[in-house]
């Protein structure tokens, strides 16, 4: 399996990592207690890698690519939902010996992140979302959504024409731009890196179609830790109602508005939230 290109985002911390059920591309750094990144669908941990410099010298980060997305394995389609991707993040930590003591997510990350807390797959001390994307999009609109996304899985032809379309730079920055985020030189060179690739095209559609929202709905008033909501106002892919709405859910949540930014704001401006995670987990 192909690596990042020598050019690629803390590529000199990266690592292959084998389990039992897949091989993983996982970027490790820093010391002190252990933070678990897990970025969105269609990124890869490169999402982090401002954040992760920013914080290095206190802890220690785990950045994995997650299956089907970046530059780890690709899962079968029948296994690409909240519980398989729980499951072998667990399989992950335990080959990697980590244990973390809170675990960050960005959009579908997020969701992830605290089925794993809700599932006991991991046992934090706490959970910090960046504009998580944890409830479904409703009745009507996401059956439909999902079933698209399943066709659209299925298609090799599908995959490579969108990973040569991927080779554009104007369209990729339109794309970022339509996140209510402005995208810098290297958000461009990344998302156009991963898009050129079809599996990673695959991948994502493969997550699309499978992230059932409505059991982890079901189990988020149980949530007994911390849960940390950051939402950047300007988000334009996942309403900031949303993380509004959860922090009505979960008694043990807190919210936090990050004004002007979009939906990658932690790409735009990795020092804030930097900063915004080093004052949570002090606490």
């Amino acid at each position: 399996m192909m690596g990042p290109p020598k050019n690629w985002p803390l590529v000199s911390h990266g690592q292959r990592v084998r389990t039992a059920s897949m091989d993983w591309y996982v970027v490790t750094l820093g010391q002190g207690p252990a933070l678990l990144l897990l970025h969105g669908t269609g990124a890869s941990g490169h999402s982090f890698a401002g954040i992760a410099e920013a914080l290095a010298d206190e802890f220690t980060l785990v950045i994995p690519d997650l299956p089907g997305q970046g530059f780890s394995q690709l899962l079968p389609a029948s296994e690409t939902h909240l519980a398989g991707f729980a499951q072998r993040l667990q399989e992950l930590l335990r080959a990697l010996n980590v244990s973390p003591e809170w675990v960050i997510g960005h959009s579908a990350g997020a969701a992830l992140g605290t089925y794993c807390a809700l599932t006991q797959r991991l046992t934090p001390r706490g959970l910090i979302g960046i504009n998580g994307a944890y409830l479904p999009f409703g009745s009507v609109a996401a059956p439909v959504f999902s079933s698209a996304a399943k066709l659209m899985a299925r298609s090799k032809l599908l995959a490579w024409v969108t990973a040569a379309h991927g080779l554009f730079e104007r369209p990729i920055r339109n794309l970022l731009k339509e996140t209510g985020s402005e995208p810098t030189d290297d958000m461009v060179f990344c998302y156009k890196t991963l898009l050129s690739k079809p599996q990673h095209i695959t991948g994502t559609l493969r997550m699309m179609a499978g992230w059932r929202l409505q059991e982890l709905k079901a189990r988020l008033p149980q949530l007994t830790i911390p849960l940390e909501l950051m939402v950047c106002t300007n988000d334009q892919t996942v309403s900031p109602w949303q993380s509004e709405r959860l922090a009505e859910l979960v008694a043990s949540s807190r919210l936090h508005h990050v004004h002007t930014l979009g939906h990658l704001g932690h790409e735009e401006q990795p020092a804030q939230f930097a900063n915004a995670i080093r004052a949570i987990t002090s606490i």
